[in-house]
């Protein structure tokens, strides 16, 4: 094994030669440019060109091409310079500068409507994120990126971005231990990779597919992905991912026990990233190496090691570069704020006004209701005079209360199309990927068909016959996302109808797992500065339970719901409080569990927000009764959802600390 790596690394200095090629075409079109714009826009292709190879060439060239774009006004080929310089400082570990650069171009790309630059600037913001092991900011630009690239007409770039998009989301979702998401996405790049020739990312994928079945605990596949992706990743000259998968071997070589083979590729990974430049990797191998000398008690090695991690960690995540980096995203947020805040003015201003209607339509009632039993008294005292004014007010005391009862029921039934509306944006979410691929793929159809056509009509049958295998090759894609986006639909459908009465069957499990991350994107979807965590802890010993899956679903979104606001307001407040706080001092988190019970089975929603007041405990399950401000909640969804589990023969206990959470506990018996 380490002849195979030894015999790899001069191969590292390789350079194709058709970047050669391109390399002297440039130079030799420098030097006689028709104008500014297109000297520019060469610069920055030779800016490119040296991203990797030489940064502080690319720096400088990068920085002409804009200066030139400017003097030319030409507001494309500064947009894509400024891209270009953005990826020299994210491949020299600068994080806080490529952040300001990438929503500098992204800002100049959407000016000048390129989708195509406006979907890569999001895809490298979420590169960057997900450096910075932020991995909510990271899916959410990934999926920016992801819903742009499908404006962008059908070419070879696009196919290359949507590869890139969805392996950078296979990459956040494997940092995140969710390995079946990893897999899924890692797929779809490798597939669009295979079909259109992607070779510079090949290597990345199977890079990650090793990752994946690393955690997976399947050792011997993943040695096998990863030196695949030393083979392909040699060939594009790509030290910076060689570096991260011959890292790779050694922790599986670590996990075997084979600590002197892990300790070699341990040292090789550092060797290819202090070559590089790639303070990443190089403080990730150095404190292997160092972790590794500290088992074996050989100090001074260990030391020498944690003091390259320690130079590496300063240079790449300082207390100066935090900051500098999370002022960046605070300036950012505040832009996008001040656009929301004038909406939201205006929201709040409507809501404001329907709210003081309808308390002053209530304080009418009440008037009206006192009125009638004073009445009443004065009817009772004078019987046998006013007889006929009783019945009368009798008339109007009915009416009244008739009043009462359809605006309660009007309540009850805005609450269920509110949990719906809510519902709705998670499922927009989580439909929008199928719909994609049917759009992609009935696209790509449509052209195979016309060439099938071209081919029948020379006469070319063998020719026409492969490509009628890739049309059903495509359909049968088609057909499987349409089934998926149908499967959504139905889902929603089943939530937004009134409930049958009749208890069901069902996995317990999936309806809790479906519902929070309908929740959660729900949530997303109307607040995007919205950032929390969720955790799902399932008891697989319950297999299947009879309930009202409507109404269970309506109880775990309330529940889901009041769990997210709670902690997305403790978390404003404590940002509030701390403004300049360089780590985060709260994580917001929700975590739901089941657990089969002797008689039964409970489900458990937890969260870490403020928790309740004590003195309101008791008022908790009252109808119209709410601890959120004004306007934003009807004080029904707990009650109904009370209502729901005594239905089912259950019952709901509340377990709460004020400052550190609460946490509701479903109880529901054998029916």
């Amino acid at each position: 094994m380490r002849f195979f790596l030894i015999f790899l690394l001069p191969l590292l200095s390789f350079q194709p030669a058709d970047g050669q090629l391109n390399k002297d075409s440039l130079l030799l079109s420098l030097k006689n440019p028709p104008n500014d714009s297109t000297k520019a826009d060469l610069l920055r292709s030779l800016s490119e060109y040296y991203v990797r190879l030489k940064p502080d060439t690319s720096m400088i060239l990068a920085r002409q091409a804009i200066e030139l774009a400017r003097k030319a006004r030409s507001a494309e080929i500064e947009g894509s310079a400024t891209f270009t310089l953005a990826k020299v400082y994210e491949f020299l570990g600068n994080y806080t500068t490529a952040l300001e650069l990438f929503l500098e171009s992204l800002k100049i790309n959407e000016s000048v409507k390129d989708e195509s630059m406006v979907a890569s600037c999001l895809l490298f913001i979420g590169d960057i994120y997900k450096l910075q092991s932020n991995h909510a900011e990271s899916l959410s630009y990934y999926y920016k990126s992801l819903e742009r690239s499908a404006n962008i007409s059908d070419s070879v770039d696009k196919h290359d971005l949507v590869a890139w998009i969805d392996l950078g989301l296979g990459d956040t979702y494997e940092s995140m231990n969710r390995l079946d998401s990893a897999e899924y996405y890692i797929n779809s790049s490798y597939d669009l990779i295979k079909k259109y020739g992607i070779p510079y990312l090949a290597g990345r994928a199977l890079k990650t597919y090793g990752n994946i079945y690393s955690r997976n605990g399947q050792l011997a596949k993943s040695m096998q992905y990863y030196r695949a992706s030393i083979v392909e990743l040699t060939a594009t000259n790509d030290l910076f991912n060689i570096a991260q998968s011959t890292l790779g071997i050694a922790r599986l070589f670590q996990k075997s026990g084979l600590a002197d083979s892990s300790k070699f590729y341990a040292w090789q990974s550092l060797s290819i990233a202090q070559r590089g430049g790639f303070l990443l990797e190089i403080l990730n191998s150095a404190q292997f190496l160092s972790d590794h000398y500290k088992e074996l008690r050989k100090i001074d090695s260990a030391f020498y090691y944690q003091q390259i991690t320690v130079s590496a960690k300063d240079s790449l995540f300082s207390r100066e570069k935090i900051i500098d980096f999370q002022n960046v995203v605070f300036n950012e947020q505040l832009n996008n704020e001040k656009i929301a805040e004038a909406r939201e003015q205006v929201r709040n201003e409507i809501k404001f006004y329907v709210l003081f209607a309808g308390l002053a339509v209530l304080l009418l009632i009440a008037i009206i209701l006192l009125r009638n039993i004073r009445n009443k008294k004065k009817a009772n005292d004078l019987l046998h005079l006013q007889k006929k004014e009783i019945d009368e007010q009798k008339q109007k005391i009915e009416k009244a209360f008739n009043d009462l009862s359809s605006t309660q029921t009007q309540l009850i039934q805005s609450e269920k199309m509110a949990s719906l509306g809510e519902l709705t944006a998670g499922i927009a979410h989580e439909i929008q990927n199928p719909l994609n691929f049917i759009n992609n793929f009935s696209d790509v159809n449509t052209d195979l068909i016309r060439e099938m056509e071209e081919e029948l009509a020379a006469g070319n049958q063998d020719i026409a016959l492969d490509i009628a295998k890739d049309i059903r090759e495509n359909e049968q894609k088609i057909n499987h996302h349409g089934k998926r986006a149908e499967a959504i639909v139905k889902g929603m459908l089943q939530h937004s109808r009134s409930s049958s009465g009749q208890k069901e069957s069902i996995n317990i499990n999936r309806l809790a797992d479906e519902y929070i991350r309908l929740a959660f994107h729900g949530h997303r979807a109307k607040d995007k500065s919205f950032s929390a965590s969720f955790n799902t802890e399932f008891d697989a010993a319950i297999d299947k339970f009879n309930v009202m899956p409507q109404e269970m679903g309506r109880v775990l979104l309330n529940l889901y719901n009041n769990a997210f606001y709670a902690v997305n307001e403790k978390k404003k407040t404590i940002e509030t409080q701390n403004p300049d706080a360089v780590a985060p001092v709260y994580e917001p988190l929700v975590t739901v569990s089941t657990k089969k019970e002797i008689n039964g089975i409970s489900i458990t929603v937890a969260d870490n927000g403020n928790g309740i007041p004590q003195k309101v405990i008791d008022k908790i399950f009252q109808p119209f009764f709410t601890t959120k401000p004004t306007g934003q909640g009807t004080g029904l969804g707990l009650s109904l959802s009370y209502d729901i589990v005594k239905a089912h023969g259950g019952g709901i206990k509340i377990e709460t600390t004020e400052g550190e959470g609460t946490k509701f506990i479903i109880s529901l018996p054998n029916t």
